[in-house]
């Protein structure tokens, strides 16, 4: 006999059955589990038409609802505001407790304690997201002692199996692939792929390959992660199982919760700078730069070739991330929120907290402050993708130059672009910015 007799599941960022800890607890508690997944029109309305992240979700809903039907059930969906609809689903299917996963973000959060209130059911949250709740490890604003904190806590609970049937009850919702069939979005990615990655990537040779972005030396595991395809669970057991030192990697996931950890401790970071001398920065904010930033038209190959990755693949090599934000916001002395707003569009495992706190970091007014840091993009190049490996798949244009050339844009003259500022010249423009200085251009 179950603790309740009809329990509605609320798939969010957690799209998967294995290892799902809100979905595990529902089985466990409930005589009948309703799966649902609200598309939420206040989300679906900021992504650009024809969006390839569409995409990816119709994919990842289609895999899940194959998932729920090994089990004995199915993926049932709605579209609106959640805030609106699942109060009207409780009541329609006599719904004794909605269980979920917990959300971390702004808006998830408000809409999640208005739905508590306006529900005649339990509401019930889980956490899934997080190796290390949040609440457990002590506010810290730097980096490595947060690191220290936050595996002294760390316990791994290991890997949730449900190896029994689901018993659904019947609904007049429609099943998530019946609406999902009146779209036909592209998707470069292949949902499937996470779970090879965890099987197969090799995570000892991670810290000697992750900076080369002509390699493929880091994981892609960040959208899989990000979509809830994979746990972050399960890439703690793949890390385990390659019985190596993979410190380097495990401070990979531990930067995803500590900007989470800024973002609930100091939520005021999501508008204003961490710090609070380089608060009211003097931007230029030239729309002319922006957009040829944008569109991979500076003139610094390697900044290109990245942003062209991102528009194309909906994703950007870790190392490129950081030489781009560095471009925008140093060379071109841009505001980072207009660089954080265009990753917002693009980017296939954008997390809003995670956007705000690397790009704070990159532009050098955030938590775990770091001496000013202006990345050469043409000594990044150099040293990182050495024969224009990547650069020259993504400009095809520099195919028939020299990698000499091409690490030397602002000596020799590559067809495609022209540098659109002088490193070097802005680089002093954006000391005294920063040192909040009088500038004349």
């Amino acid at each position: 006999m179950g603790k309740f007799k009809n329990i509605l599941f609320w798939f969010r960022q957690d799209l998967r059955v294995f290892d799902n800890v809100g979905l595990w607890n529902a089985i466990e508690d409930g005589e009948n589990v309703l799966p649902v997944f609200i598309f939420d029109e206040k989300i679906l309305d900021r992504f650009p038409q024809n969006d390839k992240r569409l995409g990816f979700l119709k994919d990842a809903l289609i895999r899940l609802d194959s998932q729920l039907q090994e089990k004995g059930s199915r993926l049932y969906s709605a579209v609106g505001d959640p805030q609106k609809l699942l109060p009207q689903i409780v009541k329609e299917n006599n719904i004794d407790a909605v269980y979920t996963n917990r959300s971390y973000g702004p808006y998830g959060t408000t809409r999640d304690t208005n739905i508590k209130k306006s529900i005649n059911a339990e509401f019930c949250q889980f956490e899934d997201f997080f190796l290390v709740k949040p609440e457990n490890v002590p506010v810290r604003k730097v980096f490595t002692p947060f690191y220290k904190q936050w595996k002294n806590v760390f316990e791994f609970s290991g890997i949730l199996n449900i190896d029994k049937k689901i018993s659904t009850m019947s609904t007049s919702l429609s099943t998530v692939v019946d609406y999902l069939d009146k779209f036909d979005f592209e998707n470069l990615w292949d949902v499937h792929e996470g779970d090879n990655i965890l099987k197969n990537f090799d995570f000892c040779n991670y810290e000697n390959t992750r900076n080369y972005p002509f390699q493929d030396g880091t994981s892609k595991l960040s959208p899989y992660v990000r979509f809830g395809l994979v746990s972050i669970r399960q890439v703690y057991d793949a890390i385990q199982k390659s019985n190596c030192d993979n410190d380097v990697f495990l401070s990979e996931i531990a930067w995803r919760e500590f900007w989470n950890h800024i973002a609930i401790n100091f939520p005021w970071t999501e508008n204003l700078e961490f710090l609070e001398k380089r608060r009211g920065l003097d931007w230029l904010n030239e729309e002319k730069l922006f957009e040829a930033w944008k569109e991979g038209q500076t003139g610094y190959p390697l900044v290109d070739a990245g942003m062209r990755q991102l528009k194309q693949e909906s994703w950007i090599h870790n190392r490129v991330r950081m030489v781009v934000a560095s471009f925008l916001t140093k060379d071109l002395l841009i505001d980072r929120r207009w660089g954080e707003r265009h990753f917002e569009n693009y980017l296939l495992d954008y997390d809003r907290n995670v956007n705000i706190g690397n790009w704070q970091w990159a532009s050098s007014v955030g938590a775990d402050p770091k001496p000013m840091r202006i990345f050469n993009p043409m000594l990044q190049s150099q040293r990182f993708d050495p024969e224009c490996k990547y650069i020259k798949k993504y400009i095809p244009e520099l195919e028939n130059y020299h990698p000499g050339q091409i690490h030397n844009p602002l000596r020799y003259n590559l067809s495609y672009a022209k540098p659109v500022v002088d490193h070097f010249e802005r680089s002093k423009i954006a000391k005294n910015i920063y040192n909040k200085q009088n500038i004349d251009i």
